[in-house]
């Protein structure tokens, strides 16, 4: 088990290390409460990868993004979904088979349908945040 203990002025660092772990392909599930800045992290991320405009997926579900070396990018918030037939009507299925990396906020409803998939729990202790890769 792998822990970051980290401020929001830190989170930078966080992603270099978190980027440097991730295998060439990957489904991330993010465990964690509203306001502990899984978005912000995601952003972070992504920018390690030439990725600089961002936005959050409240509305639209899923944000594609292309990495400055080609590769595809799903940033998932799975929040409104209500349940698994709305996952099937929006093609979840098969957006986990068109990307390289999966980011999912929200993740429970999806369960059945990850594949190995690395969960990083994220809480919050006052300023801080604790991430804990499970």
């Amino acid at each position: 088990m792998i822990q970051f203990e980290y401020s929001l002025d830190q989170i930078m660092s966080v992603a270099q290390s978190l980027v440097a772990q991730l295998p060439s392909k990957a489904i991330v599930l993010l465990d964690a409460e509203m306001g502990t800045g899984k978005t912000t992290l995601i952003s972070q991320i992504l920018k390690q990868w030439g990725i600089h405009e961002v936005s959050s997926p409240t509305y639209s579900i899923c944000n594609v993004y292309r990495t400055s070396s080609g590769q595809t990018v799903h940033h998932y918030d799975l929040y409104r979904i209500k349940n698994v037939e709305e996952l099937l009507e929006i093609g979840f299925q098969d957006l986990l088979e068109t990307a390289d990396y999966h980011f999912i906020e929200w993740p429970a409803l999806g369960q059945p349908f990850y594949e190995s998939p690395i969960t990083w729990q994220i809480r919050r202790d006052g300023d801080l945040r604790i991430l804990t890769i499970l």
